[in-house]
């Protein structure tokens, strides 16, 4: 950027009163996941701008060349000078020169036994003039010389890390990931993790490591041990396992206070806690703590026993404003409940008046919901609730559907709990706003984010009442671990959900033993890795999801104690009209512009349309999204996310299109904006498949304007 645009941006910040004194918040480069340490997601170059946005031309593209059926690639690149780091769909790190996508160097994890999932980017740290990068694979935290891609031999063992370690339970009965990077607190590596979502899910605690040797220093029990605060708000059973309320969507840091906010998603079984009565303490929460010692030093819980699947989704944004005229030091918090939550960063108090509000209670025997939930904790996105005015009106044919459709569930409300009968819930455990997070732009004090609108039902199944098969102890070993840990997804019939999630009938015809085997203990696609089944219980699985016929294996040998009884959801359904579109009015994905100034949507568009629906002369209706968005000091709004796989410039002011260019897959990923030698680029994964169940892709494609 030319010094006079530098200064001139420097003096709007004063000028308005809104300078965090972070460099990083108007940054210029991109080496951090999401930009910066506060996860503003924003640049402020503007070489490339609202003038001659129109003229961005692919600059280079590199294929990573692993692609397989339905692999995702949501990783936010990093970049360190000229020198780009990647990951590809089986999770090779890999690192290209940043200015022409040519390789440098490739670090494959397979050697170690893992490979694939999900990855949305890396971390460096630099000491001594060398910096390595933390890259996460299964259950492995690689530590990589970022010259060379050779491990750091001397972190951890031999360069690596198990994530298993350090919890407090077997390391080998857990199955635990990380899927969105850590954060760097002075030679501090701190981590979130990926859990899984079944009964048996490992505990999402916090942990630090020495980022110089992988000393483990301090870990945070975000499900409290007896005697810490918060133990109290859950009800233990004995022989129940406790699992998840983790951060697996990021975190964001206060350098100069040295506080790390952590955000955390629901406790497990996620739509269904009979074993975990009460408020359920850390889970749902944004948590502030001490990032050198773990100490917490406020929280602040949004969903009260959740079971929704109404995670916080993303780090909060840490941003300085105005209001009421004076400088607030807030976060902005994106929820899948469809709200921005607002809180003063230092105290955790609320910025908007929020209110306790009753809410329908739960019919499922067993559960206790919550009787009141928050509401009005920020500025909301997403319409809360779905009244039959709101059903879909892209055709007569559509509206009556939805209509006899929409009698058929349970609907009170907002927050109406899951139930037998299928309860809608609007917007879902889809969103809202999802792990793209939003982009803040501190000098205009503005926030950009998309946003999906789209209708689920949540119907629950008990594992103890199959009419069809009898009791839950009469089923199979491995239908029972198939039920308590798979059915969330692949449906409680193995029925699946379209491509994102497919079926899981029929398998002996696309799979043998082994190749079952490696996708359950290795993970594939948008599927963790599930290696924490000990032997005879992924035997049991396997004779089940193979159709091996009872008492032909080792069946009878696995006990799977059920303590309590058990209800699981019948996978992830979209409640939709009869085509398959979201059977809500549109749009049913949007971006939006909020002027934080006066806590109001300045705009909200349509993000994504179904070409099917523009032929019959549709208006643009958005499509579900997956992604975030990166605004820029030239005022330009940069998404791609939609299912019509586009990549898209938005005019910051107005949320007019600008440009857009049709990726070679889809790409649901945060882009990255960077400047090598004078010239400014974005560059976005288009990896494609993820939960659209679009067709998977491997390439990286970064935009410029043309060379003079």
């Amino acid at each position: 950027m030319p010094v006079k645009s530098s200064l001139i941006l420097m003096l709007a910040l004063i000028a308005l009163g809104c300078s965090t004194g972070k460099q990083e918040d108007i940054h210029q480069t991109w080496e951090h996941y999401r930009g910066s340490k506060s996860a503003v997601q924003y640049s402020g170059l503007q070489t490339i701008n609202k003038d001659n946005v129109h003229l961005l031309q692919p600059a280079w593209t590199f294929h990573t060349g692993d692609k397989r059926e339905r692999t995702p690639m949501e990783c936010n690149p990093i970049i360190l000078g000229n020198t780009m780091y990647v990951t590809s769909p089986q999770l090779d790190l890999i690192a290209l020169e940043a200015s022409s996508g040519k390789e440098l160097w490739r670090f494959d994890p397979e050697a170690f036994g893992v490979s694939g999932g999900v990855n949305r980017g890396v971390t460096a740290f630099t000491d001594g003039g060398k910096t390595r990068i933390f890259m996460p694979v299964g259950h492995w935290l690689f530590a990589l010389n970022a010259e060379t891609g050779e491990l750091v031999e001397e972190f951890g063992e031999g360069g690596k890390l198990d994530l298993r370690q350090d919890l407090g339970k077997d390391p080998e009965s857990l199955s635990i990931g990380l899927n969105t990077p850590g954060i760097i607190y002075k030679d501090l590596l701190i981590i979130g993790s990926a859990t899984g979502e079944g009964y048996n899910a490992s505990p999402g605690h916090i942990r630090a490591y020495s980022a110089k040797t992988g000393e483990f220093q301090w870990i945070f029990h975000t499900i409290p041990q007896e005697g810490e605060y918060g133990h109290d708000t859950w009800r233990w059973v004995e022989e129940e396992n406790y699992g998840g309320t983790n951060n697996w969507g990021g975190m964001s840091l206060d350098e100069e206070k040295g506080w790390v906010y952590v955000s955390t998603g629901s406790p497990t079984y996620d739509f269904y806690g009979a074993n975990r009565l009460g408020e359920n303490l850390f889970a749902n929460s944004i948590i502030a703590l001490d990032a050198g010692t773990g100490k917490r030093q406020w929280h602040y819980q949004a969903v009260t026993h959740d079971v929704w699947d109404y995670d916080l989704p993303c780090a909060p944004t840490l941003v300085d404003f105005s209001m009421d005229g004076k400088t607030v030091h807030a976060l902005v918090q994106p929820s899948k409940m469809g709200e921005l939550i607002l809180l003063d960063r230092i105290s955790g108090k609320p910025l908007m008046e929020v209110k306790e509000k009753a809410v329908p209670p739960s019919y499922v025997p067993g559960e206790v919901a919550h009787p009141t939930q928050k509401f009005d904790q920020g500025i909301t996105i997403v319409p809360q609730g779905l009244d039959s005015s709101y059903l879909t009106n892209i055709s007569e044919a559509a509206a009556e559907y939805a209509k006899a459709e929409f009698k058929k569930y349970r609907n009170e409300g907002f927050y109406t709990p899951p139930s037998l009968e299928g309860t809608l819930t609007f917007p879902a455990t889809r969103g809202g706003m999802l792990w793209g997070g939003l982009s803040y732009d501190p000098v205009n004090q503005m926030i950009y984010v998309n946003a999906n609108e789209i209708p689920m039902i949540l119907q629950l199944r008990s594992l103890s009442e199959n009419q069809e098969e009898g009791a839950f102890n009469s089923l199979s070993p491995g239908q029972r671990i198939y039920l308590s840990n798979c059915a969330n997804c692949h449906g409680a019939d193995r029925q699946g959900l379209g491509e994102a999630y497919p079926a899981l009938t029929g398998l002996p015809d696309r799979h043998d033993r082994e190749s079952a085997r490696t996708i359950i203990t290795g993970g594939n696609g948008v599927m963790p890795a599930f290696s924490g089944f000990d032997t005879q219980e992924l035997e049991a699985l396997l004779d089940y999801l193979l159709e091996v016929e009872t008492g032909s294996s080792n069946q009878e040998q696995v006990a799977v104690e059920t303590p309590l009884d058990r209800y699981v959801l019948q996978g992830f359904r979209i409640f939709t009209d009869e085509e398959g579109f979201p059977a809500s009015r549109p749009p049913w994905g949007t971006l939006n512009a909020i002027d934080l100034k006066t806590q109001s949507i300045k705009w909200k568009v349509p993000l994504g349309e179904y070409p099917e629906l523009k032929e019959r002369g549709v208006a643009p209706t958005g499509t579900q999204n997956f992604g975030g968005c990166v605004a820029t000091a030239g005022g330009i709004v940069f998404i791609g996310g939609s299912a019509d796989e586009k990549f898209r410039a938005f005019d910051a002011d107005t949320g007019e299109v600008l440009w857009e260019y049709q990726l070679p897959a889809g790409g649901y990923a945060v882009p990255s904006v960077y400047e090598v030698e004078g010239r400014q680029y974005v560059v976005i994964a288009a990896g494609g498949a993820n939960r659209l169940g679009t067709p998977a892709g491997d390439a990286y494609v970064a935009f410029a304007l043309p060379e003079e």
